[in-house]
């Protein structure tokens, strides 16, 4: 996303609050002139701005469908469900995605921007709907949810309930100020500190590099690896802080999404603050079930199977998320395995715990140990999510232990 775009958004978020009476109209008009212009910058091609088009008539049907509750929509919003899903494989298979793009006369390289995040809030409604959860919105209200302009691109994902409360809450007089400040946080995370920390981290030109000879020794991978970690973060967070600054402006109180990850004490807690809303929205809409089928077949009588399977599967849709490779792949296996280990490791050391607790300075020592640790086994990850040749992985993984 330009920085132009960026300010674009900025502006006209300034700008609707102050005509209240049209404001959602206004937001939903914002949003769709957004969604063309973000795909045009991804694919300048006039055939694919039907890209947009299907967006929004993919939300609207999914509106109609929910908005009366009975046994055959049910049904119905099944099938719903497994075509949104169906499309969103087909756009993370390359193969998939280069058939359809000469298909329809867009190119072999194209992008369906915001097509990700539009189908984790309408399979959230769907899935909603289908338990009985869900509570109906007006046709302007849900598109604007499922469209909101700040948040299409890299999130966060809001629950329906919780968007509909913040578009109805009274409008802040502090408003711009709040707003300013973490969109000027933001920008700051992206364009200064990730793109410049991108010159230096881990990538496959760099890794390439180590294999010549022409990158020096194992301090240097460990640079790269730490710049590339954290360029990570400040790129993610960074997208987030300027979409939940453009929306305080535009009146709309987005969710958190980071919540400074690296200083976490264990895996477990550093997936509670890291993505939050798309680790949620996996908690509750795959991890939960998949735990309480899982319950119900022989593997019952290993519980501790039953989390291990639910948390590889959980992690793996998560690398799969981000790209349909198997680096990827990789990538959530190393965090299903870690979050495993340390559940085994939660259940027997409560009085490890109790001990250390009751001696303070041994607490802080082992709290530092504890997020030093937790911050290297998520980097070595990022490894798997930043090669997508195993060879080259292999290699770098060697160099980071001194071979």
């Amino acid at each position: 996303m330009s920085l132009l775009l960026i300010a674009a958004m900025a502006f006209c978020a300034l700008g609707v609050p102050f005509i209240a009476a049209w404001r959602t109209q206004l937001l939903l008009l914002a949003s769709a002139l957004f969604l063309v212009l973000l795909q045009w910058e991804s694919t300048p091609s006039l055939a694919a701005l039907w890209l947009p088009l299907a967006a929004a008539a993919l939300t609207v049907g999914v509106w109609l469908l929910t908005r009366i509750d009975s046994a055959p929509r049910r049904r119905m919003a099944l099938v719903a469900i497994l075509g949104v899903i169906g499309i969103f494989a087909a756009l993370k298979v390359p193969a998939l995605t280069a058939a359809s793009g000469t298909v329809l006369k867009i190119g072999q390289t194209f992008a369906w921007v915001g097509f990700s995040y539009l189908a984790f809030r309408l399979l959230h409604v769907l899935i909603d709907f289908r338990s009985g959860r869900l509570k109906p919105l007006p046709l302007g209200e849900f598109a604007l949810y499922a469209l909101f302009f700040p948040s299409l691109a890299a999130g966060p994902i809001a629950r329906v309930e919780q968007f509909a409360k913040a578009l109805a809450a009274p409008l802040e007089s502090g408003r711009f100020r709040q707003g300013a400040l973490r969109l000027m946080r933001g920008l700051f995370k992206k364009f200064v500190l990730a793109d410049s920390l991108a010159l230096v981290a881990l990538s496959p030109q760099l890794a390439a590099d180590a294999q010549t000879g022409t990158l020096g020794g194992t301090l240097a991978l460990w640079l790269a690896l730490y710049a590339y970690a954290f360029r990570l973060f400040w790129d993610f967070s960074g997208y987030t802080d300027i979409a939940i600054g453009i929306g305080i402006w535009a009146g709309i109180k987005l969710p958190e999404n980071f919540e400074a990850p690296y200083l976490k004490r264990n895996l477990q807690a550093f997936w509670n603050s890291w993505h939050m809303t798309l680790s949620a929205w996996f908690r509750a809409y795959f991890f939960m079930p998949a735990s309480r089928e899982l319950l119900r077949t022989p593997l019952k009588v290993w519980r501790e199977g039953v989390v291990l399977s639910a948390q590889l599967g959980t992690m793996i849709l998560i690398g799969l998320w981000h790209g349909a490779a198997l680096n990827f792949v990789l990538w959530g296996a190393w965090h299903g395995v870690g979050l495993w280990l340390f559940r085994q490791w939660a259940a027997r050391a409560q009085g490890w715990d109790a001990f250390v607790k009751a001696r303070p300075p041994l607490a802080r020592l082992i709290g530092a140990l504890s997020i030093l640790t937790t911050f290297h086994y998520v980097a070595l990850g990022w490894v798997f999510f930043a090669l997508p040749e195993l060879d080259r992985i292999g290699k770098v993984l060697a160099g980071l232990a001194g071979r």
